[in-house]
């Protein structure tokens, strides 16, 4: 019997989308909003038999670990205690031991079918790993150079700092919660100093002149392409995420050659999800930009007549089958 375990947090709406076409189907499924362990949840692992259950109070619902069939992985976060009467040390120690304990939790499942595993996500979302293996399955990249040596900077950019750009080389995310900021893709209009560049590693790439974004949503061995008409809006025009715009979104279809290499990107990360970025250049050549192994797509299915979250749905109930 089919039973879905969603691993993931109250504010993640994504995971609502596919809860509901769960749902349509009559499968058995349990929504773990982890942050809720040790308040609504109570979680149990018995290291006699090896088996565990997780209750919750609120549904008044206890669910063995070992019923799951199929596990969506998506945004798992750890309880802050900040409302607790805690030194900062002590509310780390709690935080870690909760993290760990997932970690466990985790390992106990690896027989049931992931969405994606949490090792395979994982090892997917090192850009430079990504880097050199889309190069090495054929899809081309910009140039780019990864440094803190203020030399090889400098030769990497001898055409002038304008035709290159600046990117991070995880997430982009800068602070929690309420200061959180966004490290967007964005032009190198000046050369900065030795220091600067010596601080930490930088990541500077050709700026390759595009005529739209593409976002390539992988689930499973079916994609979904879409046209992001990020040349439609001057803030937009390096970093389509950047600005307050509503982009114009497009379905298309892409080149065999290019869906066969992005299948093939799958297959090599282990991935049963991705959200593949591409751009084209004005010729219409794809430049491989990033995958991220467990992106937002949400937005996405509205935009467009996509039906991303019933496939993600068949998948888990389907195991891949």
């Amino acid at each position: 019997m089919t039973k879905v375990l969603f691993i993931t947090n109250k504010d993640d709406l994504t995971t609502d989308f596919v809860v509901r076409e769960i749902q349509k189907r009559q499968v058995l499924y349990y929504r773990l909003n982890t942050e809720e362990i040790g308040l609504s949840v109570l979680l149990t692992i018995d290291l006699r038999s090896g088996d565990g259950y997780v209750y919750d109070t609120i549904l008044k619902q206890k669910h063995e670990l070992r019923s799951f069939t199929s596990v969506y992985f998506r945004r798992p976060v750890v309880r802050d205690y900040q409302d607790e009467d805690l030194s900062h040390a002590e509310r780390q120690f709690l935080r870690i031991e909760n993290y760990q304990t997932l970690e466990g939790l985790y390992k106990m499942l690896e027989d049931a079918f992931w969405v994606s595993s949490v090792n395979s996500i994982r090892n997917a979302e090192n850009k430079i790993y990504q880097q050199l293996l889309a190069a090495k399955l054929g899809l081309a990249i910009p140039q780019g150079i990864i440094t803190n040596n203020d030399a090889d900077f400098k030769e990497f950019c001898r055409d002038g700092y304008d035709e290159y750009v600046v990117k991070s080389i995880r997430s982009g995310q800068v602070g929690q919660e309420q200061t959180e900021k966004i490290a967007y893709t964005s032009k190198l209009e000046h050369q900065p100093d030795k220091t600067q560049i010596a601080v930490c590693p930088t990541y500077i790439q050709h700026h390759v002149i595009k005529q739209c974004d593409i976002r390539v949503t992988a689930v499973g061995r079916k994609l979904f392409a879409t046209a992001i008409m990020s040349q439609e809006n001057e803030e937009t025009k390096i970093d389509w995420r950047y600005g307050e715009h509503i982009l114009r979104y497009e379905e298309m279809k892409l080149p065999d050659v290019i869906a066969d290499k992005c299948r093939m990107l799958m297959d090599r990360l282990d991935l049963r999800f991705g959200a593949i970025d591409f751009i084209q250049d004005n010729d219409g050549k794809y430049w491989f930009l990033e995958i991220n192994p467990n992106g937002q797509w949400a937005w996405i299915e509205c935009r467009t007549n996509y039906k991303i979250s019933y496939e993600i749905a068949e998948l888990l109930i389907n195991g891949g089958n």
